[in-house]
């Protein structure tokens, strides 16, 4: 284990060969950070090319304790940069800026370190750091103890709605069920038909919906052989008629997709199939954190969703030109708010920027 040390103190750490086996740190990453966007098979299934290339791996300690392991690559059309792999992740700023450290020590080529979706990072910015605040924010209600705790936090109204809306539909479908499905046990035919629901939903709503055949078939691999898969499924006569896809880390729950039939909407069966898994994740899993991911969509904030802002983190080896221009350009697009002048300087210095880049920097 090589050892470094800067204004933060000294830490150590261990940089693996691009082609060395990473099977063996799913576990590691995914338990480390509590989070599926860690995960390798999520970025291989997401991203073969990842896979193809190979990562490179570091491994970075504090006091000979493990803090964090960071997947990175370089960019195929970016060669002096290198990109995180690993999103949504928490992280200090002090990580960051001694992994950076570590990196800019190890790749003299490397002039610029981009962190994606960093969550609830704290912004003690250093003078070679830019924070640009991602277009997603995540929506994440904090679970009680019991489900009767989380009831009682929720407005009168939604409480109201729900109960409604679960014995409206008990009473005209007696034999309206709900399946709680995990891991292994989840079937395609399963994860195809909440997809082809969400699809449908999507499209009465005049919207396109992202997820294809392609990502279907992902979204099964990864919930039935990552071991963290959660499926809620709410059936009639054994058809589906809603659910939620999740993956279930320690004390965090995600959910990727949520759906209904569109025969069903008065019913409102999305957000039965969301407080019945909910529920599940209280009573069952002892989750805390339900994370409902990007979207401000208003159910979210009713079934008690707290906003969390991510943040793209840009760590730059010098104070050069490149930099600045990064910085004004992050200034004025944090401050456009649709603004055409605003947006048309934006425009103009970002041109400056690809002149720049095409001319001098090569």
């Amino acid at each position: 284990m090589k050892k470094l040390s800067n204004l933060n103190g000294d830490f150590e750490y261990e940089l693996l060969d691009e082609n060395q086996q990473v099977a063996d740190l799913r576990e590691k990453l995914v338990v480390l950070y509590s989070s599926p966007f860690a995960d390798i098979l999520w970025w291989e299934l997401y991203d073969p090319s990842l896979t193809n290339n190979g990562y490179h791996k570091l491994f970075y300690y504090e006091q000979n304790e493990l803090k964090h392991i960071i997947l990175f690559n370089y960019s195929a059309k970016a060669q002096k940069k290198i990109f995180v792999v690993n999103e949504k992740i928490k992280i200090s700023i002090d990580s960051i800026e001694n992994i950076c450290y570590i990196l800019f020590y190890e790749f003299a080529i490397i002039e610029q370190i981009i962190f994606e979706k960093v969550f609830e990072s704290d912004q003690k910015q250093s003078p070679k750091m830019i924070f640009d605040k991602t277009s997603n924010d995540v929506i994440i209600p904090n679970l009680p103890n019991n489900m009767d705790a989380y009831m009682k936090s929720l407005g009168s109204s939604t409480r109201k709605k729900i109960n409604l809306m679960t014995n409206r539909i008990a009473k005209d479908f007696p034999d309206f069920k709900v399946y709680f499905y995990e891991k292994s046990d989840i079937l395609y035919e399963q994860i195809e038909k909440v997809v082809l629901l969400n699809r449908n939903r999507m499209k009465t709503k005049g919207e396109i919906s992202l997820l294809n055949d392609t990502e279907c078939k992902i979204r099964y691999q990864y919930a039935s052989t990552s071991g963290f898969g959660f499926l809620c499924a709410c059936e009639i006569d054994g058809k589906i008629i809603g659910g939620t896809i999740n993956s279930v880390i320690r004390e965090h729950a995600y959910m990727h997709i949520i759906a209904h039939d569109n025969s069903y909407n008065k019913y409102s069966v999305g957000q039965i199939a969301l407080i019945h898994a909910t529920k599940y994740l209280i009573e069952e899993k002892n989750i805390k954190y339900y994370h409902l991911l990007g979207g401000t969509l208003e159910y979210k904030f009713r079934h008690g969703g707290i906003n969390h802002e991510l943040y793209t983190i840009r760590v730059f080896r010098n104070n050069d030109i490149f930099y600045f221009f990064r910085k004004i350009m992050s200034v004025i697009r944090t401050k456009s708010k649709n603004n055409k002048t605003i947006i048309c300087i934006y425009t103009k210095l970002r041109k400056i920027k690809i002149f720049y880049i095409l001319n001098y920097r090569r």
